[in-house]
């Protein structure tokens, strides 16, 4: 054994004998009420039922045990209330050998006129069980006590063999006594050292809990916070409130049928990691949290503990390289993957039909050749922000690459999308009449109608509508022959 081992188990018994005491005194204080509220009865029974008795030894002995009890209660409930932590525990063994010695003088009493030593067996059985003597001094007052006993006892009677068999019941029932003493304190001994061991790795626990560096949740099942350390209140601006009163639906999650999912499915699985919400933190503050649920005992209680780990900045990083991912650069619209993509779920999971738009936008070459790639930079800018102004929201436009363009159109019919191509048109020529670019802008599309059930891939679709596009651009192209660059 190790000397902090040594110390602290030195410790252990000092403070294990000191909650003994503590719980004798507690106890002794419960006896010291019941005899005094059962005392009349006894003053009944001794000074009026055995009033005619023809036996005034027996009487009065009995009388004399009764006050003696009485007494001894009342004096200890006076100090008691006055001297309570000023009491040692030799009071308490002064006290049970007093009780041992009354039922002992009640039994000889009455062996002399019941031919009875019950009480005695009762006061024996009744402080095994009722008070935490330390073994060894309950050993010295049972021993100490019995001889007196039984020497009383043959003073008393003349010894015979009923006597005798008595006696022998009487020492025997002494010795059980005392071992269901010693049962008890042992088992008093490893339930108090189990206390102070699960105190022991409380405050450990506790102090672990309160240094480390992530933002850390103890709660009940029903959600009572019982634990909340510095990074958490920080992290959830919680300085200030009364975290008692808090509920982990607040802050923790948008919804609150999320917290009682999150306990469902830990009943099952103990633990569950990486739940990723988005969490209001103040009005106007959003983040991102990675969150950790375990079951744990504390308390003798079952109950989940909640590490945070902030990803706001990994979810904004994400964000950004989904928009790389997913977004043309030079326009902002959606590009050629991400809207294939979007085509495929379309055709494979959905009966919605849709009219496809395929667009080309006419002399982008002669624009780069001759005023370079920003200005052709700036026409495709040009004609894909005409485009978006007058597509619904739900129609999506995507670029397919270079100076071709995708439209879906939804819930529309070819009409439609003529109308709004004749306002794009529009636009475009009102643009070319104020003469603030160097170059004629438009545009030419083809149309495909897809309806649910036809038996078309997306490269037969994109072709079909490719060539409807080519025969548009035909026709610009015949129109701007004569009026394709402004100036030179």
């Amino acid at each position: 054994m190790t000397l902090l081992e040594f110390v602290k188990k030195d410790s252990d018994d000092v403070e294990y004998l000191h909650h003994n005491a503590k719980v004798s005194f507690e106890r002794l204080r419960y006896v010291s009420f019941m005899l005094v509220l059962t005392y009349p009865g006894f003053f009944i029974f001794d000074f009026f039922i055995l009033s005619k008795l023809n036996h005034p030894t027996y009487r009065w002995v009995l009388s004399a045990v009764h006050l003696t009890g009485l007494a001894a209660s009342l004096i200890f409930l006076f100090l008691y209330s006055r001297y309570k932590n000023a009491l040692k525990e030799s009071f308490i063994n002064g006290y049970i050998l007093l009780y041992l010695w009354l039922g002992a003088i009640a039994s000889i009493n009455s062996q002399t006129f019941t031919g009875n030593i019950y009480a005695y067996l009762i006061i024996l059985f009744g402080i095994a069980v009722i008070f935490p003597i330390q073994p060894k001094h309950l050993f010295s007052h049972f021993l100490i006590t019995h001889l007196l006993f039984v020497a009383g006892i043959i003073l008393v009677h003349p010894l015979d063999l009923p006597l005798l068999v008595k006696l022998v019941n009487s020492t025997g029932c002494a010795v059980i006594s005392f071992t269901i003493a010693l049962s008890f304190n042992r088992y008093r001994l490893s339930d108090f050292s189990n206390r102070q061991k699960l105190k022991r790795n409380e405050e450990s626990f506790r102090r672990l809990f309160h240094m480390n560096p992530t933002p850390l949740i103890l709660t009940k099942l029903d959600g009572e916070i019982l634990l909340i350390n510095n990074q958490a209140i920080k992290y959830y601006h919680l300085e200030g409130k009364d975290i008692s009163s808090l509920h982990p639906n607040r802050f923790l999650f948008s919804q609150p049928e999320e917290m009682a999912g999150i306990i469902k499915r830990l009943e099952y699985e103990q633990s569950i990691k990486n739940y990723i919400t988005e969490q209001q933190i103040i009005p106007g503050e959003n983040k991102w949290s990675m969150l950790h649920f375990e079951l744990v005992d504390y308390l003798e209680d079952t109950c989940i503990l909640i590490d945070t780990m902030d990803i706001t900045a990994m979810k904004e990083k994400e964000q950004e390289l989904l928009e790389h991912a997913t977004i043309d650069m030079l326009t902002g619209v959606k590009n050629r993957r991400s809207g294939l993509e979007l085509l495929h779920k379309q055709l494979e999971w959905t009966s919605q039909q849709f009219i496809l738009c395929y667009i080309d936008i006419d002399n982008l070459k002669i624009v780069n050749d001759r005023y370079g790639h920003t200005a052709g930079d700036d026409l495709i800018k040009t004609c894909c922000n005409t485009i978006d102004r007058h597509i619904g929201q739900n129609d999506i436009l995507f670029r397919l690459g270079g100076d071709e363009f995708i439209v879906i159109f939804f819930e529309k019919q070819n009409s439609d999308v003529e109308h709004i191509w004749q306002k794009i048109n529009q636009d475009f020529q009102a643009l070319n009449d104020t003469h603030q670019k160097l170059y004629p802008i438009s545009v030419s599309h083809g149309l495909y109608h897809y309806k649910p059930g036809t038996s078309i891939t997306l490269e037969e679709i994109l072709e079909l509508a490719d060539q409807e596009m080519y025969q548009n651009k035909k026709h610009n192209n015949t129109r701007n022959d004569n009026a394709l660059i402004y100036q030179s």
